[in-house]
């Protein structure tokens, strides 16, 4: 499957995380919860994860009931376009022998990131809260359907303002990028807080 992305994302306080869970609870708004263990992997002559801006990312995303693999490539906004990323997603029956597939083509395994998500969906957004180990709480907004992209922006922006998410705590870097600069303060020594 091939989709194009377009979300915004946003690193935010438990006091915030908790506001968004009791307003959509409150009008009804089904969830879903999931653990999702996201595996990160990266070719070895040719890194995604390090730079100044990680903008490729290949994941493995295991789930209780799938396993799917995603390749992401963030493409940035070009007049009228708004910011976004390329998608591409695959089902994958039996992980140990993708991991092998991917090691003789000398693509390594880099970490994996553990979350539990929460999603909304609600006027055309999925609202995902992410509790994520070692990095804390996010809210993710992701446009569903694209027909009205300029009207599900609008919505978006609406429940940023109502939630005080502000600007600052907007996260352009993804979770691969802030997990893997985590791992490396705690490799080279440095205190992580």
């Amino acid at each position: 499957m091939s989709n194009i992305e377009i979300e915004m994302k946003y690193r935010i306080t438990k006091e915030i995380y908790d506001n968004i869970f009791e307003y959509f609870n409150k009008e009804k708004v089904e969830s879903k919860v999931e653990k999702q263990n996201d595996i990160y992997f990266s070719p070895i002559h040719f890194p995604f994860l390090g730079g100044e801006i990680d903008n490729e990312c290949l994941r493995l995303r295991v789930l209780d009931s799938k396993n799917i693999l995603s390749y992401k490539k963030f493409v940035s906004a070009i007049g009228d376009e708004p910011a976004h990323c390329i998608e591409h997603e695959l089902e994958i029956s039996d992980i140990e022998k993708l991991k092998l597939i991917l090691n003789d083509l000398r693509i390594k395994e880099e970490f994996t990131l553990k979350k539990e998500r929460r999603s909304f969906i609600y006027n055309n957004i999925e609202i995902s809260l992410d509790m994520v180990d070692n990095l804390g709480y996010f809210v993710e907004l992701e446009i569903i359907n694209q027909e009205n992209i300029n009207r599900s922006l609008e919505v978006m922006n609406k429940l940023v303002k109502r939630f005080r998410i502000t600007e600052e705590m907007r996260n352009y870097d993804g979770y691969s990028y802030l997990l893997f600069n985590e791992k490396n303060k705690e490799s080279s020594g440095d205190i992580v807080s």
